[in-house]
């Protein structure tokens, strides 16, 4: 492959790679969006937020803003409040 057909290679859209801004997330009937949800199930599987940060590939810090977030729309306190509002929400 020559330099130019590399470059021209390199600089088209991957097909399964969306172009433009991202998709609308709609919230679930819970309140929630759906990274919410995941971030929560991690938390009732007992993860500590750096390691939900490592399973998710998001930051410590973008962890515990789902978190605050979780907790706002529940009107919890805790991590397990929350767990358990999910349990009983049956999202988990």
């Amino acid at each position: 492959m020559s330099a130019e057909e590399a470059v021209e290679y390199a600089l088209q859209p991957e097909p399964d790679r969306a172009v433009g801004p991202a998709p609308y997330e709609p919230s679930l009937p819970t309140g929630l969006s759906a990274r919410e949800v995941e971030v929560l199930r991690l938390v009732a599987g007992g993860m500590t937020n750096p390691r939900i940060a490592e399973e998710l590939y998001l930051s410590p810090r973008t962890v515990g803003q789902h978190l605050r977030s979780i907790y706002r729309k529940f009107g919890v306190h805790s991590r397990a409040a929350a767990a358990r509002e999910a349990l009983e929400r049956g999202l988990i």
